[in-house]
């Protein structure tokens, strides 16, 4: 089920690698730190620094600085992401 854009568990499931990655790309649309996503989505310590780098790698996150602190923002293949992930969550409803 999504509120706002964000997928909500239910008590028994657990999210999978696919909607966490979406989950923080929906956080970041904005711009945001690293924080900002951990606290929002949910996200331990280590599974942040697991995942970050490999959505800017795979160029779904991009990074900048502002006054000394990097912001993630998502790419326009990160919105494409999301848009696809909606679209199966969708289907299976």
């Amino acid at each position: 089920m999504f509120i706002k854009g964000l997928l909500l568990q239910t008590k028994s499931s657990r999210r999978d690698r696919i909607a966490l990655i979406s989950d923080m790309l929906l956080c970041a649309v904005e711009g945001t730190s690293k924080t900002d996503i951990m606290c929002k989505v949910g996200l331990s310590t280590a599974q942040l620094n697991r995942y970050v780098p490999t959505l800017v790698k795979s160029e779904l996150l991009e990074t900048f600085k502002q006054k000394k602190v990097t912001i993630y923002k998502t790419t326009t293949k990160g919105k494409s992401f999301i848009e696809a992930f909606d679209t199966l969550i969708k289907l299976l409803d």
